[in-house]
């Protein structure tokens, strides 16, 4: 390992691990009751309270790229008589050479096995005929398959765009809100912004249009939020109410969309919109677009134009 690596971030904790990513991308965790061991910190000394108690343990900052706790302090007195209160850190050099690589982490992120699975059982094409395909040889891309080798995205672009034949897209993803999070990151994030800003509004709604936007206000349903909280007995009401030819374009959904747009679920709502109107165009994407003039996606999708 380089000198100069450093601890970037801490992934999480659980006890008695610590996972972090470095500067140079490792992705390791540290064991310390091990580490702790090692360095014959004993019941007493100052620090051990940390592998003690779990919600001490658990309480772990990154602070100047050091692993370090601050409510556990100890006051020192120098010879100059200053007296100072120091709170525990661990070196960050001593840290990383005493932990291991982050194997379950390299496994979840594994690139190889998808490149594999798509040579082997969609193409069945050879590693010696891919790698003839893209300038690679077939030991090269049996590194690959297998992660022992760092892969550049030109090299992964080359594999997927011209190995594949499949335009390539580097996706995003919350790991609290897996499909969601995923699914939006195909968006340019000036429609992300817009949506964002436009999600009360009734207008997003398919269906919607001022003449019921009155009627609901009647009901005092004036934004999206507040339709997405109401039963559907309370529109039916609202509507039949309001109107002498109870005639609406998908109401049965409104709730739904409502509640998708309330969670910026834009993904979900767009689909749903265009099996309504069985069209390849929202009207959210309608109204975003007329607003913004340009593309919606970060992806190409020229079949998406309006």
């Amino acid at each position: 390992m380089r000198n100069n690596n450093r601890i970037l971030k801490i992934l999480q904790t659980s006890y008695p691990n610590i996972f972090f990513i470095t500067n140079n991308g490792d992705y390791r965790k540290i064991d310390l009751k091990k580490l702790f061991k090692n360095l014959n910190i004993i019941d007493g000394d100052f620090g051990h309270e940390i592998i003690a108690d779990k919600n001490i343990f658990n309480s772990v900052e990154l602070i100047d790229k050091a692993l370090a706790w601050k409510n556990v302090t100890q006051t020192f007195q120098f010879f100059d008589d200053d007296i100072t209160e120091l709170y525990f850190h661990l070196d960050p050099l001593n840290t990383i050479e005493n932990s291991v690589l982050d194997n379950d982490y390299i496994n979840k992120f594994n690139y190889g096995q998808s490149i594999k699975y798509f040579r082997k059982h969609i193409l069945h094409i050879s590693q010696e005929e891919l790698g003839n395909k893209i300038g690679l040889d077939k030991h090269y891309i049996s590194k690959i398959e297998n992660n022992k080798t760092d892969l550049e995205i030109k090299t992964l672009r080359k594999i997927y765009e011209v190995g594949f034949d499949k335009n390539l897209f580097i996706a995003y993803y919350d790991k609290n809100d897996l499909l969601k999070s995923f699914s939006n990151s195909i968006f340019n994030i000036k429609f992300i912004n817009w949506a964002d800003k436009h999600k009360s509004d009734l207008n997003l709604i398919e269906g919607i249009d001022n003449k019921v936007k009155k009627a609901l206000s009647k009901k005092n349903i004036n934004f999206i939020e507040d339709l997405s909280k109401i039963e559907f007995k309370e529109l039916y009401e609202a509507l039949n109410k309001n109107f002498d030819f109870p005639i609406y374009n998908f109401f049965e959904s409104w709730l739904t969309q409502a509640k998708f747009i309330m969670n910026s679920d834009w993904i979900s709502v767009i689909k749903l919109q265009q099996n309504l109107v069985e069209s390849k165009n929202s009207k959210i994407e309608q109204l975003a677009k007329i607003e913004l003039k340009e593309e919606l996606y970060a992806v190409e999708y020229p079949a998406n134009n309006i």
